[in-house]
């Protein structure tokens, strides 16, 4: 299923549950709808039941939650015009357009042509397999601290990466391990982890700062976080950083639980 769809049926599940809302917070108000006057900023209030009645009936200070419920009925009756119109446009959209069909052009190919096509579109788990199959620069740095084994058959360099590592292989997350990447500078860092969000098909860097009782250590990784910055990289966008310190050590547990919910 493409990016587009999956979005697509996620927003018209979210316009189901909102019309619902809406449904259920209308039903206890009053009948009518509020007409505002603006007297020389003087604001009157009057309650319209009739469709050719253009001034309806005042509606006094004393009662004045009667014309916030008229106000708020207003408002949930456009939003829910509104939330429904929408809701059969995507409806309509995914019912003419099937989930799959343009990444299924190229799996529908015969052997011969696939041989000598470039596929553009192509489905999530045939994107997956060519990621997985590019080849990366590694960091060549001390390769020897390399000596803890994950379940994906390679080494890393401490027991909280074998943590974060095994994580990801679990939730099927694609990742490649210390992976070169070139900034607009022209130097090469290498992230923790490079990782695959599958449905948007976006990179997504994770920093594991391991040692910030480290002075020498902290101050060096402050450095590549600035850097990152200044090339688009940085958290609440495509970086992900965990820590760990004296007395604060690694939580994998809630590391799980946010990364299921940031790749849902």
């Amino acid at each position: 299923m493409n990016p587009l769809f999956k979005e697509l049926v996620k927003r018209k599940a979210y316009l189901e549950e909102l019309m619902i809302t809406i449904s259920q917070k209308s039903k206890n108000l009053p009948t009518g709808k509020l007409r505002i006057s603006n007297d020389r900023g003087i604001l009157h209030y009057y309650c319209v039941t009739e469709p050719k009645d253009t001034r309806g009936k005042y509606i006094s200070k004393k009662n004045h939650e009667f014309a916030c419920q008229l106000a708020q009925k207003d408002y949930l009756k456009k939003l829910y015009q509104e939330a429904s119109k929408e809701w059969e446009d995507i409806n309509s959209y995914l019912k003419k357009h099937g989930a799959t069909d343009l990444e299924n052009i190229y799996v529908s190919l015969n052997q011969y042509r696939k041989a000598i096509v470039e596929p553009v579109a192509v489905p999530d788990e045939i994107f997956v397999e060519q990621w997985e199959s590019e080849g990366y620069e590694n960091n060549p740095y001390n390769p020897e601290e390399r000596v803890y084994p994950t379940k994906k058959d390679e080494l890393v360099r401490s027991k909280s990466e074998v943590l974060l590592a095994d994580m990801y292989y679990e939730l099927g997350i694609p990742y490649r391990y210390e992976a070169q990447l070139c900034l607009k500078s022209g130097k090469k860092k290498y992230p923790d982890f490079t990782l695959l969000d599958i449905h948007t098909r976006k990179v997504i860097y994770h920093e594991h700062l391991g040692l910030l009782d480290n002075e020498e250590y902290r101050q060096a990784n402050l450095i590549k976080l600035d850097e990152y910055r200044k090339n688009g990289i940085y958290p609440g966008k495509n970086l992900i950083i965990t820590y760990e310190a004296e007395g604060c050590y690694l939580n994998i547990k809630e590391v799980r639980q946010m990364i299921q919910e940031m790749f849902a």
